[in-house]
């Protein structure tokens, strides 16, 4: 996913290095961080933000997506997933019997064109936000 940003070989970054080492400004960062999951840095014990590898490799690709592709939030959240489905080796299915069973990505997509997948991408990607729209509801009302 890295696009040819050279990352410090150390295993957190705080935003300001993040923003250095990727050229997106800290307001972008964090709008991206509410509409992408792919970006989830952890707290440190004084409450800074911390962001890891895979959060930077995924920030360069989500900035050339949307500068460079010229895509939507909404088409660069589905080809991140559809980058991540391809990198996965192993997926987790319901069977017949509802038993749960793990199988190889590629047994599992052999029988699934481009599309099925897009389509599948977008559609966790519209159940995400409304289980996001639900919670912001629920906590608006304060419903438990």
């Amino acid at each position: 996913m890295s696009n040819q940003i050279e990352i410090p070989n150390k295993s957190h970054f705080k935003l300001n290095e993040v923003c250095s080492l990727t050229g997106v400004k800290p307001y972008v960062l964090r709008f991206w961080e509410s509409e992408f999951d792919h970006i989830s840095p952890v707290l440190s014990s004084s409450g800074q933000k911390l962001f890891e590898h895979k959060d930077i490799e995924a920030i360069a690709f989500i900035k050339k997506l949307l500068f460079e592709d010229k895509m939507s939030i909404e088409q660069a959240r589905a080809e991140l997933d559809l980058k991540l489905i391809s990198t996965e080796t192993e997926v987790l299915i319901e069977t017949e019997d509802h038993s749960v069973e793990k199988v190889s990505r590629e047994r599992f997509t052999r029988n699934l064109s481009d599309s099925d997948i897009q389509k599948l991408v977008m559609a966790k990607a519209k159940l995400s936000s409304l289980i996001s729209s639900v919670d912001s509801i629920k906590q608006r009302n304060n419903w438990h």
